[in-house]
């Protein structure tokens, strides 16, 4: 009997040291809720690629998600020359040049903005972005809802 206990220990043990090893890393720290306290300094931001759909040459830095309608803040950085085609999201974008000098085209008519400028690209507004080669570009955008790219042909 103590044999046969042993056993069933002993599988047991090895059988929860195989779910662990097997267990997914940890998912990525989500970022502050909207109304969450928080202070964030852009020269520590940490960049990350943006996957697509996005363009190669574009950096992503999240800062805070609302879940419940989708919507986000976050700053984006574009290297220079980038061009961001002509695409339209679902909600709302209000954004903030941080830095560089960007081309906004939006709904035929074309902006260049630099740091401090501010706009605001309606609900399914069809519009383009290019970072001017001088420099790279940043800026920070929240969004009134989820993030989608719906890109225009």
């Amino acid at each position: 009997m103590r044999q046969l206990l042993r056993v069933v220990v002993v599988l047991s043990l090895l059988a929860t040291a195989i779910v662990l090893a097997q267990a997914a890393a940890p998912a990525a720290p989500k970022p502050p809720g909207m109304d969450e306290m928080q202070v964030v300094i852009l020269k520590d931001v940490k960049w990350t690629p943006a996957k697509p759909p996005l363009p190669s040459g574009v950096s992503v830095s999240p800062i805070a998600a609302d879940p419940a309608p989708g919507g986000s803040i976050g700053y984006a950085k574009y290297t220079p020359g980038l061009e961001f085609p002509m695409h339209w999201h679902s909600a709302t974008e209000y954004t903030t040049v941080l830095s560089g000098t960007v081309r906004y085209t939006v709904e035929g008519k074309t902006t260049e903005m630099g740091p401090g400028s501010y706009i605001v690209i309606p609900a399914k507004a069809k519009h383009s972005v290019v970072c001017l080669p001088a420099s790279e570009c940043i800026a920070m955008t929240r969004r009134a809802g989820p993030t989608d790219y719906n890109w225009v042909k």
